[in-house]
Formats: C-alpha cells, sequence, structure tokens
C-alpha cells in the first residue's frame, strides 16, 4: 500500500511541475546572450544583455531574470546605472520610458518622459548620477530626474546633442559635438542663452575625479588645467566607456582597460572581448559578449586579470529571433526572416525541450562554407529521426544538421537548388530558400524563390532528388508557406508580388506528373459575389474541419469546402454582426495584415497580425475570446511574426519582433479515447492558499464533464475545451468549496464512453 500511495504522490508531483505555468499565465523567455553593461549593487551585479535585464547575487550565486511580467515595465533596455545612496537601478528604454527599480522589490515607472510629445530625438548617450539628481544626456539636450522623489525634475533642451552631462558644485557640464558647454543651476537653463560655452573641443565623455575635469574622446584621457583653461592629454589611446566605482576610474575598450587609483597611479590590463567593466568588492565585472558575465581579480604580480567567476548567463534563448516556431515533442525556433530582400540576421537555430535551451551550431559553419550563415527561416524535422534537421536560409541554399551540428550545405552546385541568376557573382547567396515540410510519405518538400526552372523540389526518402515545373510559381519573388492538408494535398502560398494560393494533387504518384491536378489563384470571390484581391498572402492553415485559413493584408480568407479547389475560387470572408441594432456586420479583421494563424485543441484560431497583436477567435471565428496586445498584456510587441502551440498543456508561444512569450491557454489537444493513464487534474492536490484555475486534461474532444462531490451532489459542470476542462474551485453560486475528495466523471459528447478522476481540495 505504501509503494503504490508513494507511486502516486510522484505521479501527481510530477504533474504539478509540469504544469507550473498556470492557466492564463504568461511566460517570457528573452535572450541573455550578448552582456554589454554591468551595475553593482551591494551583493547584486546587474547585467544588461541584448536590452534585457538580469542580476548575480555575489552571496548565494543565484541569477534572477526580470521583465515585464516581473518588475519591469517595457522592453529595449538601452542604459542602467545604480545610486547607491537610493539603492536604485535607474533603467531607460529604447522608447524613453524610464523605471526606478528600487530595493530589487519594487519598480516605480516614470512614463513622462516617453509620453512627452516632441519632434527633436530622444535618443540617450550617457547618464550620471550625483545626490538625489540622475542626470540623462540625450540627443537633444538633456533630463533630470529626480531619485528621491521619483519624478522628472528637469527638461533642458540645447539643440544639441548632448553625449554626457555632470554636475561640479552647482554647475552642469555638458559634452556636446559642439564643445563643452557649462550652466549655472541658480540660473534659468530653460533658456540656452544661460549655456554658455566652456572648451571647444568635442568629447564624448566627461567626468568629475580627483578633483579635476577629465574628458575623453578617439584620441584619449585629458585633464583640465585651471591655469591654462585648456584640457591636456595624459592617455593615449581609444577607449569606448569611463566610469567611476568608489575610489577607481576605469577606461575600457573590448581588449584593453586602464584603472586610475589616483591621477598619478593607473595600471593597464588586457581583457577579453569585453564591452564593459565595472568595480565592487575587490572585484572587476567585465559584461564580456556572449560569455555574458565574468568576474575578474586583479593579480600584481603579473599585472594580469584572473577569472575567478566564469560565464554567468542565464537559461535562455541564444538571440530575440524567431521568425518561425514549430513544436512537436519539444520547441524549435529559426531566427531570421527574408520579405523583400534579407533581413541578414544571424544564422539561428534553437531549442526549448524541458525548460531547457540549446542551440545549433552557428559560429562555425562560415568557416566549414566560405559563405555567411544567416537567414535561417524555417526548419523540417526528419519523421524518422529527431534529431536530423534540415533548415532554409534567404539566400545560401538548404542546410543539413544532425544532432544540432552542421553536417552539409545544399546549393547550386551539388542539388537541384537554383539560384536567382545562376550566372551572377553572387549565385551563391541568392539561393532563395523557405516553406520546408515532410508529406506523409517521408519526401522533404522545398520551396525556391525567384527559380527559372522549377519552384519545387523534393528530397525523396531515398535522399535522391526531383523537382516539379508549375508556370504559375515559376520567377516569385517571395514563396512562404506549404502545408498538406488531410488529404495529402500541397497548398503554398506566393506572398507578395505576384501573390497568390497554389493547390497541388499529386494522387499519391509523386514521380507521375501525368495525373497531377494543380491550381493557382490570385484573386477570390466572397459568399457575396464581391472579388477579393489582397496585396500580401502571409500564411495558410487547415483547421481541424478541413477548412484553409488564409492570412493576407485583408484579414483572414476561408476555403470551406477545399475539394472544390480545382473548380472555383470561392471563399468565405467571416461578417462579425455589431451588435449595434443595425444588423449591419463587418469582415473579421478586414484591415489587419494576418502574418500567422495557429489552431488550437479546441479548433480555436490565433491569430498574429502585424500591428495589432494577437487575437484568439472561436471555432467559427465570430467571437472573440481574446485581443493581446503590448498594452494589456506581457506581450512584447503587437508584431506577430509566428505561433506554435505544445499540444500536450496548451502552452501557446508567440515569436513578436522583440522576442518570444508564450500563454498557458485552456484548450489541449483532444485524446481520441479516454484513457486512465492520461486524464488527471493539476494542481492536486488544491491547497487553501491556490485561487488559479484548477485543470482537468486528456480528455477526447467535447467531453461533457460533471463535477461532484463524494455523495454525488453536483458542483459544477460544463464541456471541455478541446482535450481540457477547467474549474475555478467553485460550486454553482460562485463559493470555493469544502474541503475533501471531489470527482470528475467525463463522458464523451454521444455519452457512450466515460472515466473517473479525482481532485482533493484542502483548506
Amino acid at each position: 500500500m505504501k509503494k503504490y500511495l508513494f507511486i502516486l504522490l510522484a505521479f501527481l508531483c510530477f504533474n504539478n511541475l509540469i504544469h507550473s505555468q498556470a492557466i492564463g499565465d504568461w511566460t517570457i523567455y528573452m535572450a541573455y546572450h550578448n552582456a554589454t553593461m554591468t551595475a553593482p549593487a551591494g551583493n547584486l551585479i546587474y547585467v544588461l544583455s541584448d536590452g534585457s535585464l538580469y542580476s548575480y547575487d555575489t552571496e548565494d550565486t543565484s541569477i534572477q531574470t526580470y521583465d515585464k511580467t516581473n518588475y519591469l515595465s517595457d522592453v529595449d533596455i538601452t542604459n542602467i546605472v545604480y545610486s547607491k545612496d537610493y539603492k536604485t537601478l535607474l533603467i531607460v528604454y529604447e522608447n524613453s520610458n524610464i523605471d526606478l527599480f528600487i530595493n530589487n522589490e519594487e519598480v516605480f515607472n516614470i512614463p513622462d518622459f516617453m509620453n512627452k510629445s516632441m519632434i527633436e530625438d530622444k535618443t540617450l548617450n550617457n547618464i550620471s548620477i550625483k545626490n538625489e539628481y540622475a542626470y540623462l544626456s540625450t540627443n537633444f539636450g538633456i533630463v533630470i530626474v529626480n531619485l528621491k522623489k521619483k519624478e522628472i525634475a528637469n527638461t533642458y533642451n540645447l539643440g544639441k546633442i548632448v553625449y554626457q552631462s555632470i554636475l561640479i558644485d552647482k554647475t552642469i557640464y555638458a559634452a556636446t559635438k559642439e564643445g563643452i558647454f557649462k550652466g549655472n543651476i541658480t540660473d534659468n537653463l530653460l533658456d540656452n542663452k544661460n549655456w554658455e560655452l566652456f572648451n571647444n573641443s568635442t568629447y564624448d565623455n566627461i567626468i568629475y575625479y580627483n578633483n579635476s575635469i577629465l574628458a575623453k574622446n578617439s584620441e584619449g584621457l585629458f585633464k583640465y588645467d585651471e591655469t591654462s583653461q585648456k584640457f591636456n592629454s595624459i592617455l593615449n589611446g581609444s577607449y569606448s566607456y569611463i566610469n567611476q566605482y568608489d575610489e577607481q576610474l576605469i577606461l575600457g575598450n573590448v581588449n584593453t582597460v586602464t584603472i586610475y587609483n589616483t591621477l598619478s597611479s593607473k595600471t593597464t590590463i588586457n581583457t577579453e572581448n569585453t564591452n564593459h567593466i565595472s568595480y565592487s568588492n575587490n572585484i572587476y565585472w567585465g559584461s564580456n559578449g556572449e560569455k555574458g558575465l565574468n568576474g575578474y581579480k586583479y593579480n600584481k604580480n603579473n599585472n594580469t586579470f584572473e577569472k575567478t567567476i566564469e560565464s554567468i548567463i542565464p537559461n535562455s534563448p541564444k538571440r530575440n529571433l524567431d521568425y518561425y516556431l514549430t513544436y512537436t515533442d519539444r520547441l524549435l525556433i529559426a531566427g531570421g526572416g527574408i520579405w523583400k530582400d534579407r533581413n541578414n540576421d544571424p544564422g539561428t537555430i534553437m531549442e526549448l525541450n524541458n525548460n531547457e535551451w540549446s542551440y545549433f551550431e552557428d559560429n562555425t559553419i562560415p568557416d566549414k562554407t566560405g559563405l555567411l550563415y544567416k537567414d535561417i527561416n524555417c526548419i523540417a524535422e526528419d519523421p524518422k529521426d529527431k534529431e536530423h534537421i534540415f533548415a532554409s536560409s534567404g539566400g545560401e541554399g538548404l542546410y543539413e544538421f544532425k544532432d544540432k551540428k552542421f553536417v552539409k550545405l545544399y546549393n547550386i552546385d551539388n542539388s537541384l537548388l537554383e539560384a536567382v541568376d545562376p550566372t551572377s557573382n553572387n549565385r551563391y547567396i541568392y539561393t532563395r530558400i523557405a516553406g520546408l515540410k515532410y508529406d506523409n510519405n517521408g519526401n522533404l518538400w522545398i520551396l525556391n524563390s525567384k527559380a527559372q526552372r522549377a519552384s519545387i523540389k523534393v528530397i525523396k526518402k531515398d535522399n535522391s532528388w526531383m523537382e516539379f515545373h508549375h508556370p504559375n510559381l515559376i520567377n516569385k519573388e517571395t514563396l512562404g508557406n506549404i502545408i498538406f492538408d488531410n488529404r495529402g494535398w500541397a497548398w503554398i502560398n506566393a506572398a507578395r508580388v505576384e501573390r497568390g494560393v497554389f493547390c497541388f494533387n499529386t494522387n499519391n504518384t509523386l514521380e507521375n506528373t501525368s495525373d497531377d491536378k494543380t491550381v493557382f489563384y490570385d484573386t477570390f470571390i466572397n459568399q457575396n459575389s464581391e472579388l477579393v484581391s489582397p496585396t500580401n498572402i502571409y500564411c495558410l492553415v487547415e483547421d481541424k474541419e478541413g477548412a484553409i485559413w488564409i492570412g493576407t493584408n485583408a484579414g483572414p480568407l476561408i476555403i470551406n469546402n477545399p475539394t472544390k479547389i480545382f473548380e472555383s475560387n470561392a471563399c468565405t470572408q467571416i461578417i462579425v454582426p455589431r451588435n449595434d441594432g443595425s444588423n449591419l456586420g463587418d469582415y473579421l479583421l478586414e484591415h489587419e495584415d494576418i502574418k500567422v494563424i495557429c489552431i488550437d485543441g479546441a479548433n480555436r484560431k490565433w491569430i498574429g497580425t502585424q500591428k495589432n497583436g494577437i487575437y484568439l477567435l472561436s471555432a467559427d471565428g465570430l467571437e472573440t475570446i481574446h485581443h493581446f496586445t503590448s498594452e494589456n498584456s506581457p506581450l512584447l510587441s503587437d508584431n506577430i511574426q509566428s505561433i506554435t502551440i505544445n499540444p500536450y498543456n496548451g502552452e501557446v508561444f508567440i515569436g513578436t519582433d522583440k522576442g518570444l512569450v508564450s500563454y498557458k491557454s485552456d484548450a489541449t489537444e483532444a485524446e481520441t479515447s479516454f484513457n486512465d493513464d492520461n486524464v488527471y487534474a493539476y494542481p492536486n492536490p488544491v491547497r487553501s492558499n491556490y485561487d488559479g484555475i484548477i485543470a482537468i486534461t486528456g480528455l477526447v474532444r467535447d467531453s461533457d464533464v460533471k463535477i461532484v462531490d463524494i455523495s454525488g451532489k453536483l458542483i459544477y459542470s460544463g464541456t471541455s475545451v478541446g482535450g481540457q476542462f477547467t474549474w475555478n474551485g467553485k460550486n454553482r453560486t460562485g463559493k470555493r468549496v469544502a474541503s475533501g475528495v471531489y470527482l470528475v466523471l467525463a463522458t464523451n459528447s454521444e455519452g457512450k464512453e466515460g472515466i473517473v478522476t479525482k481532485i482533493t481540495m484542502i483548506k
């Protein structure tokens, strides 16, 4: 008995673990693999990496990440600086939003600068802190933030780029392109006449150290001489940053750091690809790009840095690039896209498996191929071997990987692939491939844009190549996706210019072209006999009823009877009633660019738009269940590039132009029949401090679910969403149920098959 009890408890704990993200929760997956800046704050070292923030605790060695679900107000951080006096990390975002992160536990947002309407360029160049004031130097002037009052104190529009500004006594010094200007804070500095030229040389940094004004430019470091009223050189060389920590002045570039303890005592040390170095508690903290945060101690004997803490990087994506997502038993991401021309995104393939990130070989590929590795836009997983992957690029051809290691590049020299211009010197970087997909027979289909001979290439399961010539696809600018419907027909979208939808039925005889049927439509006729002629056709997907949904710049088009596609270009545009008494309606999302459509376990449609976030629509498209934007949710951006769904737990992965997020949906893929091993509730047991949603998963589609107490009294009932049913732990009057064991009775929609599981409520 004890053995079975242990197994049951272990099973419950395991299921609670894999479902640790509650229904309705968001997770943000930011990249932290390009550390550019550090800010020591007591036992914490804050790190700015890829525009995102994390910290390293020097006492317990823990790593913490921060995002819109966890303290922060925005995305794309450009600068951080820490105030010891106010225990506050000042965070400035690319859009000029400002956060004050206080004691690593509270954020105070100051959106005033972001919201201020002005034609001037708000780009931030530097931040300096003196007492309770932070001086933000921008491309138009200076913004002063009062850390004590948590507000913007002043904004000085100097009408010129200010590289850095500092306060010395009662005078602000501003290093600009036209020289160094100064202004007394007792004067009205809103009037530019009260700013006077202090020195007419150009410096990009200015700092006050050892009772001296120091300035830096591309030639080196200079000290201001009060007698001659000139800046004199004290250190030659090009340095990218200069900062003061305690009594030390640190200047550095990627390969060298110079440390001053006083102006008469300096040490120069070679470093390793370091973007920025700070100092705290006898350790120099380096932000080393892809190597993350590193800690160094200075060895006086040989004048070197000795690495004592190495490569502190959170478990995260390698880059915030997620053009293409696909999920089988793990998440795979291709990082680069293509539209009118190349994106020139670094070649990126990433995997998320059991909450651990890993990456395919990338940096070494150019040495092996002699070509740049970039713009990976699609991935196809071999159905016979999931570790065997093909990836398409926007210019170099088709890449093959095994166990995440590069195997081979297929291009115009060793395959049937075609370049845009086979005689051009650039032919090896203009072999445009996209839209990879295996058919049901294990053949890999490849779309070759701008091909003159044949736009569809196939690697057969015996590894031989063949191609299909179709006049309607020849020389197409941007071929997009390829899908196979439940009949095995191929559907292809030509995305732009000579855009359209192509359908291809091989009659399951791949090599016998005499029985093939094909059709290409660049316009459609809707149910009101209106001509529909979209400019762009972004995506195609088949729903669970067999309808083909097409994402266009004029909203979604639906082909409800695909078997008639060779005879008719009829489509449906869903009409959504206005419900205003006029009996009028509007075509669904007719003014939206529909970049991606994904179907969940309940046949609902997740629709990603170019500028307006993501919609969750009911199965028939008439009801908007959710509309998530960057304003009302943790979405990083309203520009949605890709969507895929974990069918087992309903996690919806959403790729934006700012990075990857996920939302835990209430729908999972339905089982074909009930199975005791698959049906369970989570969390279970449900403790008194949990007030979230309880899910019963592993159900068949449209299961009829009843929750009863041990006496058989009905507590709650409803229908599953796909393979999952949710309950808020309350009875039909809205009151939380008492402690005890509750039975979940589920039957299929016909009532002919059923199953029972239990939920334990604990108060």
